[in-house]
C-alpha cells in the first residue's frame, strides 16, 4: 500500500547505490539463486490472481491463506503459528512460518509482505512480494541458516497496516522478540510499459531514529546483494507506508524493497498479471534470496548434512591471535570476517597449514569467519572480546 501522500514529502532522498562495503560474491548463496524458478515465480502470481479479489472478511482472502499454508506444508516446514485479529466484524489471519536458526535460533530475520488486496486481484500489489516470499521459503527450507528465519505474510494491509500492527503490538514486541532485520516486499511488479531494470531499496528515514542507522547500513548490504545476485540496478530512498512501519515505530531495524516504476494499476480491477514484469520480479526473486542468505549467515552444509570439518581454528573467544590448523585442504584458501551488520571487516589469504590471523584491530564482538579455497569451504562464528 503505496498511497500518493509519498509526493507530500518536502525532499525524496534518493542515491544510487554502489557495491562499497566489500561484500563480494558468494559462490554457495549463487548456487541456491541459480536454482530459482521463473516458472515457480510465474505459475504462482498466476494462480494468487486466480483467488480474486482478497478483501475483509471474504472467501477469496481466506482461500489465498488456506493456499499460502499448503505450500508450507508441501515444503515440510512445521513451525507454522496463525495470528488471529478482528478487523470490520470479521476473523483475519497473519501467517508465521519460522525456519529455525542453528547458531542463533532466537534472533530472527523476518521477511514479510501482505497478501489481501484492494479493489482487485492484487497480482502486483502485493501478489509479487507474497510469490517472491514463497520462492525464497522454498529454495532455502533445507539450507542451514546461522539466524532464524519467520516468513510472514500479512493479513489487512490495505485497510491501514492493521496485521503487522496486530503482530507487532500484540507478539513481536510484548515478548521482546529479538529481530535482526525486517525486509518487507510490497509491489515489486513494475510499469509493463516501460524498462524495468532498477528496484527500489529502502531505508528508515523516520522517527523514533533510534536505528535509522542499522537500517541504512543493512539496506547497503541489500542494494549490494540486489547487484551480485540479479542484473538489477539499484536505488535508494525512503521506507514508508507499508508492513514494516509498525516495527519501524518499536525501534526494529528495517529495509525493504519497493517497485522504481510504480504501476498505473494500483488498487484497480487491472492489476493483473496482464500488466505485471515477470521477468523484473524473477529478478527480484533472486535478489531476495542473495540478501537473505546474507541477512541470515547460510552455510554451505545443508541442515541435514553437516559433516566435521578437518580442521582447527582457536581460541575462540580471542582477544588479539586467532590460530588455523588446516588437514588435508588444499592451500591457498581465502578468508573473510563478516560483522553481524553483514559487512566484510577483515580479508586475507591462508598459504600455510598453520597460520595465525591478528584480531587486535577488530572491536569488540561477533564476527563470522567465512574460508573458501578449492573443493573446500568453512564458515565459523568468532566472539573478539577485547
Amino acid at each position: 500500500m503505496k498511497s500518493l501522500f509519498k509526493y507530500l514529502l518536502l525532499f525524496h532522498l534518493v542515491c544510487l547505490s554502489f557495491i562499497s562495503n566489500g561484500q563480494t560474491y558468494n559462490s554457495f548463496y549463487g548456487s541456491i539463486v541459480n536454482n530459482s524458478s521463473y516458472d515457480s515465480v510465474h505459475n504462482k502470481l498466476i494462480e494468487f490472481e486466480n483467488h480474486g479479489v482478497k478483501g475483509p472478511g471474504s472467501i477469496q482472502l481466506l482461500n489465498t491463506f488456506n493456499w499460502l499454508i499448503n505450500y508450507y506444508q508441501e515444503w515440510g516446514y512445521t513451525d507454522i503459528e496463525i495470528d488471529t485479529f478482528i478487523f470490520g466484524g470479521y476473523e483475519s489471519y497473519n501467517l508465521i512460518v519460522t525456519k529455525t536458526g542453528s547458531v542463533f535460533p532466537s534472533t530472527f530475520v523476518v521477511v514479510d509482505g501482505h497478501y489481501d488486496t484492494k479493489t482487485g486481484t492484487g497480482t502486483n500489489d502485493n501478489g509479487t512480494g507474497t510469490v517472491i516470499i514463497l520462492e525464497t521459503a522454498r529454495l532455502l527450507k533445507d539450507v542451514n541458516t546461522e539466524y532464524s528465519i519467520k516468513f510472514i505474510h500479512f493479513s489487512m494491509e490495505e485497510v491501514g497496516l492493521v496485521g503487522s500492527s496486530h503482530y507487532v503490538n500484540n507478539v513481536a514486541f510484548p515478548a521482546g522478540m529479538d529481530i535482526k532485520i525486517v525486509f518487507n516486499i510490497d509491489e515489486v511488479g513494475g510499469d509493463i510499459t516501460k524498462t524495468n531494470n532498477t528496484i527500489v531499496c529502502e531505508k528508515d528515514m523516520s522517527t523514533p531514529t533510534a536505528a535509522n542507522a542499522a537500517s541504512a547500513a543493512y539496506t547497503d548490504t541489500l542494494a549490494t546483494c540486489t547487484e551480485l545476485y540479479s542484473n538489477l540496478l539499484t536505488e535508494i530512498s525512503f521506507a514508508y507506508a507499508s508492513d514494516y512501519m509498525p516495527f519501524q515505530a518499536k525501534d526494529y531495524v528495517i529495509t525493504g524493497f519497493f517497485e522504481k516504476n510504480e504501476t498505473p494499476h494500483r488498487h484497480q480491477a487491472t492489476d493483473s498479471i496482464a500488466y505485471v514484469d515477470v521477468p523484473y520480479v524473477f529478478e527480484i526473486a533472486k535478489a531476495t534470496l542473495g540478501a537473505t542468505m546474507q541477512y541470515a549467515v547460510a552455510q554451505t552444509t545443508s541442515i541435514n548434512e553437516q559433516t566435521e570439518v578437518p580442521l582447527s581454528i582457536y581460541p575462540n573467544p580471542t582477544k588479539e591471535i586467532l590460530y588455523i590448523e588446516l588437514k588435508n585442504q588444499k592451500l591457498p584458501i581465502t578468508y573473510q570476517f563478516i560483522n553481524t551488520m553483514g559487512r566484510m571487516i577483515k580479508q586475507g589469504k591462508i598459504i600455510s597449514k598453520n597460520s595465525s590471523i591478528d584480531m587486535s584491530n577488530l572491536s569488540k564482538g561477533i564476527y563470522f569467519l567465512q574460508m573458501n579455497g578449492t573443493g573446500f569451504s568453512h564458515s565459523k562464528k568468532i566472539v573478539v572480546t577485547q
